[in-house]
């Protein structure tokens, strides 16, 4: 019998990420590591490695443990959230933030994917235009597509110019047509690890607020800044923004799904009827554990010193990857700034991003990310996160790398 798929079902299979094909490379050594001539070095997840908060740890033992706790946890939920976890993220953006949030103005979700996915549903229609950042994360267009059935158009900002994050606002109002709906930026930046700027960030609010535009700020990193916290992270959010936030980084534990959006209330009555019919309600046994953990005091203690610990761990391995980087020759880097990544300038050897990291894992194993993925090829993104626990890891892929590089120039 042959089966009848969908359009975005064929496109998706026909055009599938580059990172996706490593990861089947990746797969297959971790099945049979005797095929391949070395020990694999994995640099290209954007997780983090070292584990979550001792406490809450602790907190899911203790509510696993009591029998009513248990069964109130395996029941559904409400399709927005428990209003236990909505008190508990205003408690916790409130101490660690400093922002104040009304409750109306919340949503919890399946992981910030899920919520993004929503909001797409909620502001744009076909034929709908989207701006997103060159470089910028390459889930953005996979989830346009999808969710759109492939009708939304798509845009690109170059934030770069001549190797360094100079983002121009006036090249972002050079976009704008009137089928724009929605404006989408990731600060601290995913591959980029570049950080916006108060200016710039409410520039770029202002132009989107002018043209009744929806701007969609993902902040997936923010907790793991290396520089002065920008303002924006604890001022009120405006009508026309959507702010996303991801216990998935945060907490270390992106295999839980949690994630939170603040947006006004409007949309969010709108995201929470598309959300029925998506996924129906979040995981009540993670909103338990959370809502119970991030309603003690004693949470904020730890919180605090394990935020500035992983800031202090997160730098020290953004440093010393960047350095390492410098010294291959030609090689062109952008300073992290915050989150889990360095971004580098290959252009001295390759504009071909992706055939550079299969190589580099064909024949050195190591994993990264292509550039061409992020919308900026001649570029590739190096994931020093699975490596804060043991440097070392880091150094010897870039060895690797730096072999490889020399190859090229014979």
């Amino acid at each position: 019998m042959k089966f009848k798929f969908s359009e975005v079902a064929r496109y998706a299979e026909e055009n599938p990420s580059s990172i996706r094909e490593i990861m089947g490379i990746v797969t297959e050594y971790r099945k049979h590591p005797e095929k391949f001539p070395r020990k694999l070095i994995y640099l290209g997840g954007g997780w983090p490695q070292d584990p979550p908060p001792a406490g809450l740890r602790e907190t899911a033992v203790e509510l696993l443990s009591n029998v009513d706790s248990f069964n109130t946890s395996a029941r559904y939920g409400t399709t927005r959230g428990e209003p236990e976890v909505f008190q508990a993220i205003i408690e916790y953006e409130k101490r660690l933030l400093g922002r104040s949030i009304d409750e109306d103005y919340l949503i919890f979700g399946l992981g910030s994917s899920d919520l993004i996915g929503a909001f797409m549903l909620a502001c744009l229609d076909k034929g709908s235009e989207v701006i997103l950042t060159s470089p910028g994360y390459l889930n953005y267009r996979r989830q346009l597509e999808i969710e759109g059935l492939l009708s939304f158009s798509i845009k690109y900002w170059p934030i770069l110019e001549e190797s360094r994050f100079r983002p121009d606002v006036e090249k972002l109002k050079e976009l704008i047509t009137d089928k724009t709906r929605m404006i989408i930026i990731t600060t601290p930046g995913n591959p980029d690890g570049q950080v916006y700027d108060d200016e710039t960030l409410n520039a770029v609010s202002n132009i989107a607020e002018d043209h009744g535009i929806w701007l969609m700020v993902d902040v997936a990193y923010r907790f793991f800044l290396f520089t002065d916290y920008p303002k924006y992270f604890s001022r009120p959010v405006r009508d026309h923004e959507i702010w996303v936030c991801t216990f998935s980084k945060e907490l270390r534990i992106p295999g839980w799904r949690a994630a939170y959006a603040v947006a006004n209330p409007e949309l969010i009555k709108m995201v929470n009827n598309i959300q029925q019919g998506r996924v129906l309600c979040p995981s009540r046994l993670v909103e338990e554990i959370l809502a119970r953990y991030l309603s003690r005091e004693e949470t904020y203690k730890e919180l605090k010193e394990f935020y500035a610990e992983g800031v202090k761990k997160y730098k020290r391995a953004a440093e010393f990857s960047e350095q390492l980087l410098k010294e291959i020759p030609g090689i062109k880097t952008l300073t992290p700034r915050g989150g889990f990544y360095v971004f580098f300038d290959i252009t001295a050897y390759s504009n071909d991003s992706k055939k550079t990291c299969r190589e580099l894992l064909d024949q050195w194993q190591v994993a990264l990310a292509p550039g061409v993925d992020f919308a900026l090829d001649g570029w590739i993104r190096l994931s020093y996160a699975p490596t804060v626990e043991d440097l070392n890891v880091v150094k010897e892929g870039v060895e690797r790398m730096k072999k490889y590089f020399e190859s090229l120039k014979k």
